[in-house]
């Protein structure tokens, strides 16, 4: 613990002693404003929940935080996260290009309609593709990474800011979403235990949405109230939520803020179930 308070201190520029006075989600937001600030993703800092303190303990929030800046800075692992993600991605349609390239092509927001289905179904199809078919994710979906080149590919760029999953916690992830878009609710149940989340079932089952997801719409202020209220839940029950919690909510700022940027409808069930069916194929890099 007391490596944990001379990071706290560092960042908040408090002594130990007023530290510990400080209540848990203000320190628990300053210590993620810090951590972010370093990354240069502090933006993603205004969706953390009040509540993220309450139901996660800061030393969780300082091993998300300390893998996000770690990564950040190791750009030999970060080629190396690429290269093995690259053929997970077989079949979406998108290259992996380095950062420091120059972007070339139309942004999404500039495509046309039917192009920007097309570009949405895409993007979903990379969100699930790394969750069921890797133990890594690249976090960065955000609308800015992505270009639409001349020759009808989808180029990402995505910035150094990744993830290698707990075995445990990705687990689960998949048993949710494979039970509840395969309508298999023992597996669904199964994923929820796993997370400790069966007292939040009811507003995961609202999140993921109600019909057959099929037109669907993404905005970020629905996520972020979507976000809050869950953690309100566990921190009413005293739900505590692994560290892996704050890299998934990253991963979905970033799906979101792609997919409100194309202002369409995406069927979601289908992306899911076209990355699903590749699971345990062997796909060649895209």
């Amino acid at each position: 613990m007391q490596g944990c308070a001379r990071v706290l201190c560092y960042g908040l520029g408090k002594s130990p002693a007023r530290l510990y006075r400080l209540p848990m989600a203000v320190s628990a937001r300053n210590v993620l404003f810090r951590l972010a600030k370093e990354t240069s993703w502090s933006q993603f800092v205004d969706y953390a929940s009040p509540a993220l303190g309450e139901v996660m303990s800061l030393r969780q929030i300082l091993a998300q935080g300390r893998e996000f800046v770690g990564n950040s800075r190791n750009r030999q692992r970060f080629a190396q996260t690429r290269s093995e993600i690259a053929p997970v991605l077989g079949g979406c349609g998108v290259v992996i290009a380095p950062r420091r390239e120059p972007a070339e092509g139309r942004t999404l927001r500039e495509l046309e309609p039917g192009e920007k289905q097309d570009m949405g179904t895409r993007v979903l199809e990379i969100y699930f593709a790394q969750l069921l078919r890797s133990s890594s994710a690249l976090l960065d979906l955000r609308a800015e990474a992505f270009r639409f080149t001349e020759s009808s590919q989808l180029s990402w760029r995505p910035s150094a800011l990744y993830v290698a999953w707990d075995p445990e916690f990705l687990a689960g992830i998949r048993d949710v979403y494979a039970g509840f878009y395969l309508d298999d609710r023992d597996r669904f149940e199964r994923g929820l235990a796993v997370l400790g989340l069966e007292d939040a079932e009811d507003l995961l089952l609202s999140h993921l949405g109600d019909g057959d997801q099929s037109r669907v719409r993404f905005t970020t202020t629905a996520f972020h109230a979507s976000l809050h209220e869950l953690f309100l839940r566990c921190r009413d029950r005293r739900i505590s939520l692994h560290r892996n919690f704050l890299a998934l909510g990253v991963y979905l700022v970033c799906l979101y803020d792609a997919l409100e940027s194309l202002d369409s409808e995406f069927d979601v069930r289908g992306a899911f179930a076209q990355s699903y069916q590749s699971v345990g194929t062997t796909v060649r890099a895209c």
